[in-house]
């Protein structure tokens, strides 16, 4: 039975703004145990949703910046709790041979929306690595080279890390040139997101925010 991720997410939120951490997770975890709700809806539409009613400025600033953090925490477990269902569904459709880095600049330290978009990539069979937050650039371009992946992913959640973001994917080209090694750039993020004609400036590979824009990506990409 399928559950309204609305009221799952007035649930959640209502739990998450007590900080009551174990409400939170046992509220996601009878609705994944009992299947009433997929990974994509639950990432979506409950946690991403969470995330940004966390870091929101419609509140004036209500919640300190302790109280954030132990939010922020809380939706981390959630997804990290999740780890187990999304193996078994990715077991239930086969594995692929695609292969993908997520990272986040350096200096960018937000790093729940590339740990989600990680998730939905192994959701779809990619062997899919998660290098982590505040990467630096020459370590980046080691993993590419080591990992030799299919598809690079770089998640740009604060405004000014698009000053560098450009020349970031003209280094990762050059890299790609000179090792001779065949990848695609997806850019995204809630700075790409919100922020008028980014894409066309920085020319990534692929733009992708949601679950069935990377499933498009991926038939590219086969």
């Amino acid at each position: 039975m399928s559950i309204n991720s609305e009221f799952l997410l007035g649930e959640f939120m209502k739990h998450l703004e007590s900080l009551n951490k174990e409400k939170c997770i046992s509220l996601i975890k009878e609705a994944l145990d009992n299947k009433s709700i997929s990974i994509p809806n639950l990432y979506e539409n409950v946690l991403a949703k969470g995330l940004a009613n966390i870091s929101s400025n419609e509140k004036e600033q209500e919640i300190t910046v302790w109280e954030e953090h132990v939010q922020s925490g809380i939706v981390r477990t959630a997804i990290e709790m999740s780890y187990p269902y999304i193996l078994e569904k990715r077991d239930s459709i086969g594995n692929g041979d695609l292969k993908a880095i997520v990272f986040c600049q350096e200096e960018e330290y937000h790093e729940l929306g590339a740990r989600m978009i990680t998730d939905f990539l192994t959701l779809l069979g990619f062997n899919a690595v998660f290098v982590g937050a505040n990467t630096p650039k020459l370590e980046a371009i080691d993993a590419i080279i080591d990992f030799n992946p299919d598809l690079v992913c770089i998640s740009v959640t604060n405004y000014f890390h698009l000053m560098t973001l450009k020349d970031l994917i003209n280094d990762l080209r050059n890299v790609k040139s000179r090792h001779n090694i065949k990848f695609k750039i997806l850019v995204g993020g809630y700075a790409i997101d919100n922020t008028p004609s980014v894409k066309e400036k920085i020319s990534p590979d692929y733009y992708a925010n949601s679950f069935e824009e990377l499933k498009k990506i991926r038939s590219d990409l086969l």
